[in-house]
């Protein structure tokens, strides 16, 4: 069981998703400390994107997160010289941050767990909707190839939705907008959202 407190990673850029795989690379002292501890211990950690980006100089210690934000788990660590680290982490579920804890040099908040339908059945009609978003995007886009090679991979309904949210180029606001969804048919919609905006906003731009 973990603990009620667990370590808190802000990030200005990325959102984790549950099922999904990111590459940290730990630098910082007090991020040092944050990796030695959990490793020593349940090997677990919330990671929260930034609301704003952090002032030059500084790492975010005091900077607004959203409330959102995903449990992961390290799988893999690799020590580098100085203390630093190469971190592979996966994607658990996802959490609320119901407040921060004082009493470390890192960031650490207690959270609970945000419920998501993922066994919701997801009509043909809107699954045929969905691909032809897409395609049309990875169309617009220029990875056709690399979109078949994905959905070409052995995933459920969520763990694909959710691997394409990490890998199609959506701003960071917009998977945050994509990681708070209730169930799996809320996901895909919000998506298509994404999807056809983009679309949209680049035939705009090119006429």
């Amino acid at each position: 069981m973990l603990p009620a407190i667990l370590p808190l990673f802000p990030l200005p850029q990325v959102v984790l998703f549950p099922r999904t795989f990111l590459p940290l690379y730990v630098f910082e002292p007090r991020y040092q400390e944050l990796t030695v501890e959990a490793l020593n211990s349940h090997h677990h950690l919330i990671l929260a994107l930034m609301r704003e980006l952090p002032d030059p100089g500084t790492l975010g210690e005091t900077v607004p997160i959203f409330e959102t934000g995903c449990l992961a788990e390290i799988v893999r660590a690799e020590p580098l010289t100085a203390g630093r680290w190469n971190l592979l982490v996966q994607g658990k579920e996802v959490m609320r941050i119901i407040d921060e804890v004082p009493g470390k040099p890192f960031r650490q908040a207690r959270t609970e767990v945000v419920p998501f339908d993922a066994a919701m059945l997801w009509p043909g009609p809107h699954r045929r909707r969905f691909m032809e978003s897409l395609q049309t995007y990875a169309t617009s886009e220029g990875i056709e190839t690399q979109l078949k090679e994905l959905l070409d991979l052995p995933l459920g309904d969520m763990e694909r939705l959710n691997t394409l949210a990490m890998a199609l180029d959506f701003e960071p606001s917009e998977r945050q907008f994509l990681l708070e969804s209730k169930d799996l048919l809320t996901l895909a919609e919000r998506m298509i959202q994404l999807l056809d905006f983009t679309v949209g906003g680049r035939y705009l731009q090119g006429l």
